[in-house]
């Protein structure tokens, strides 16, 4: 294998790769990203922790063709390190690679391609298309309120579904729940749904990140094709692709969680009432979080004391008429919601003191609803 390719779209493929390898696997080879000539002028890169896989091509000039696997974060660590230019790349043996940039000289340690786990192939699997600004903003409103216990893989994830005219993003700790859908159309949405790990959903955003750190360097469209086959989901942009391998499990019946109706409506601009939030919090006892709300017409008081720290309390002006009501919450739940929200304004929903409370947007384009259990304090 001999190869020279521009140290810039080396470390591309390797920003993009590396962070999936498993280094603390008892398989050794899970630690290596993997490179692959193909054809010509391509070069492949491959890792990971047979959860997740991610494959990235970049442009090669390819003098020899073969395949090798390299200490994912060493090969990562030198090639960030190098001068920009042009990188030559040799496999002097079956055990080592000798790589060169300008003056600089590295041998590293390799190991045969073929002991290299094969990752999932999507085959002919049909990719349905969404675009990467909806599907990162269903995760940001999500994905604080999924758990990453992984003894409960049900809850330890994100659902994905969608059924051609909405696509929809559920995840829930057993505590509070959050459901964010948005409406879409033209032709190429298929009906799917999928249970994906929270690891998976991480990596999903970090891809999404990236499209759009090159959409705004100029490029014009920006999608994400979506697939499943073969027990895995597979999210595909240009020369890249994510394998996530889906769990086995039932998610909860998220819809019997969230509440119907509520009888009181209090909607409050979401900026004052999240530093509110954050300035009374800071004397709730240190294991509930626990803060009281007290709504009267016109007037939200967020109260709470802890005889070791101290009390405090703030009011919020409120658009509300209704019956007064005391309700205790865990401050960073709320406030984990009210910070997934980019809305100016939002709606808290409530019945009784013991019935949870829904949080929603008032304007935007995203549907979505946030549940959140009460506590008695």
């Amino acid at each position: 294998m001999e190869l020279t390719i521009e140290k810039q779209q080396f470390l591309r493929g390797l920003a993009r790769t590396h962070g999936v390898a498993d280094r603390k696997s008892s398989m050794h080879i899970l630690s290596n990203v993997l490179l692959t000539a193909e054809g010509p002028d391509r070069l492949r890169l491959s890792a990971t922790d047979l959860y997740l896989g991610v494959t990235a091509v970049v442009p090669a000039s390819i003098k020899k063709g073969g395949t090798i696997a390299v200490s994912a974060r060493t090969l990562f660590d030198i090639v960030k390190n190098l001068p920009d230019g042009e990188v030559s790349w040799k496999l002097s043996d079956s055990h080592a690679v000798e790589l060169s940039c300008g003056k600089v000289r590295y041998r590293i340690p390799a190991m045969p391609g073929e002991d290299f786990p094969p990752l999932p192939n999507p085959g002919d699997a049909d990719f349905a298309h969404l675009d990467v600004a909806v599907l990162s903003e269903l995760i940001s409103l999500t994905q604080y309120s999924m758990s990453h216990d992984d003894t409960r893989p049900h809850l330890a994830g994100t659902l994905f579904e969608g059924d051609g005219k909405v696509v929809r993003m559920v995840t829930t700790d057993g505590h509070r729940l959050s459901k964010a859908e948005h409406k879409v159309s033209g032709k190429g949405m298929m009906s799917f749904s999928m249970l994906v790990p929270h690891k998976g959903v991480s990596e999903l955003k970090r891809l999404l990140d990236d499209v759009k750190a090159a959409k705004g360097k100029g490029e014009e469209t920006a999608t994400v094709g979506i697939a499943t086959a073969g027990g895995n989901a597979f999210f595909l942009r240009d020369d890249l692709c994510l394998s996530v391998k889906l769990a086995d499990e039932n998610f909860p019946p998220y819809g019997k969680v969230i509440p119907s109706k509520q009888s009181r409506t209090v909607v409050a601009a979401r900026g004052p009432l999240v530093e509110a939030l954050r300035r009374i919090s800071l004397v709730a006892n240190d294991k509930s979080g626990g803060v009281q709300l007290m709504i009267e017409p016109g007037m939200l008081r967020i109260q709470s004391q802890n005889p070791e720290v101290g009390e405090g309390s703030e009011e919020v002006d409120v658009d509300y008429a209704g019956d007064e009501l005391r309700i205790g919450f865990n401050a960073r739940y709320l406030l984990d919601a009210l910070s997934a929200l980019p809305h100016d304004e939002v709606a808290i929903e409530l019945s009784g003191e013991r019935d949870p409370g829904v949080l929603k947007p008032v304007g935007g384009d995203s549907e979505f609803i946030g549940v959140i259990m009460p506590m008695r304090i």
